[in-house]
């Protein structure tokens, strides 16, 4: 029993499951910022428990397919509901994080309304694009932005706080203005710190930080940096791609184009491979024809280059400019050929 005035030493937490299927099945409990699986426990009777003691509270997640949630682990009473909707409530932070959770879905229930009104009004395809987008720009997206901040002014020292900053899709600048707004416990916070360590990447490799240098195999097996091809005077494109990328060899056409119309003025391309098989890899240069530097460590998506330069998906292509700034990036289709044509001046 726990006395007025002191605060719980021990987590307990009681869940129950509206889905008699899942009787007998495994429910996992998993710290969302490690990822690190803490507990499991089995459903019986449509109910389960989980107990230990949180030295800091943790956004965690449950998880028994095909049903998961979200809740803040921290010493208490915590009853969860998991199910079609689920709910979370017990403890302090529990509590707040409902009421988010609660925001969160009536903008979701906003963005289903609107979606089906807008698909009853019979517009074109065109039409039904533009209305979708005016609806995205202008409705949507300041909605969410309140929602966010809303709930991070309610939460500026505590983890439903790092959730919000987590889930809020901020700019780099954006970020650290939030964060100087935050308290000590939520900059210590697993997830804010894991972001912060990502936003340091994002900063390194945004438009207007100087390139990073790397050092990686090429297909003869001998080692080349990307400082061999930058500030020699020319302007580089670092092109992250592989030989199973659909997308990527779709652009194919568009990068030689590119690449045949600027080469001779001082244009380079160094291709930065995600594959795993050399065969593969080499077998694309040479089927795509693709005249240019290539480099790969074979280690997938365990490239270090792709991690040095935060590439979360292919085709992804950065410009870097004759002094080795990085000029522009996310560039794929017209956006290419316009970007490199401004730094020619055509």
């Amino acid at each position: 029993v726990v006395s007025c005035g002191t605060h719980p030493s021990s987590y307990t937490i009681n869940g129950t499951v509206s889905d008699t299927t899942l009787n007998g099945n495994k429910v996992y409990l998993t710290d969302m910022a490690s990822r690190n699986v803490l507990d499991s426990a089995v459903i019986a009777n449509g109910k389960f428990t989980f107990t230990g003691k949180a030295d800091t509270a943790l956004i965690c997640q449950i998880q028994s397919r095909p049903y998961r949630m979200e809740l803040v682990l921290e010493n208490g009473d915590i009853a969860v509901e998991m199910g079609e909707t689920d709910k979370r409530s017990g403890t302090p932070l529990n509590d707040s994080f409902a009421l988010f959770m609660s925001d969160m879905d009536s903008l979701q229930n906003t963005i289903i309304a609107k979606q089906q009104e807008i698909m009853q009004k019979g517009l074109s395809e065109e039409e039904l694009r533009e209305a979708w987008q005016d609806f995205q720009t202008n409705t949507i997206m300041p909605e969410f932005n309140r929602v966010m901040s809303e709930n991070f002014d309610r939460n500026k020292d505590n983890a439903v706080g790092a959730w919000a900053i987590a889930n809020w899709n901020l700019e780099p600048a954006q970020f650290d203005s939030v964060l100087n707004l935050a308290g000590e416990t939520l900059k210590a916070n697993p997830l804010i710190k894991m972001m912060i360590q990502q936003q340091e990447i994002l900063k390194k490799t945004a438009e207007g930080a100087m390139f990073t240098d790397f050092t990686i195999e090429q297909p003869d097996g001998s080692k080349v940096s990307l400082s061999d091809y930058v500030g020699k005077g020319k302007y580089v494109l670092v092109d992250f791609w592989a030989s199973w990328c659909g997308p990527c060899l779709r652009e194919v056409p568009n990068v030689k184009k590119v690449y045949d119309k600027f080469h001779g003025k001082g244009f380079e391309i160094l291709s930065v491979s995600l594959d795993d098989k050399k065969d593969d890899w080499i077998s694309a240069i040479e089927r795509n024809d693709l005249d240019w530097g290539h480099v790969s460590s074979l280690k997938g998506w365990d490239c270090p280059v792709a991690k040095l330069y935060n590439v979360s998906g292919v085709p992804a292509m950065l410009l870097v400019d004759k002094e080795g700034k990085i000029v522009a990036t996310k560039l794929r289709g017209d956006l290419l050929m316009e970007k490199v044509a401004e730094q020619f001046e055509e």
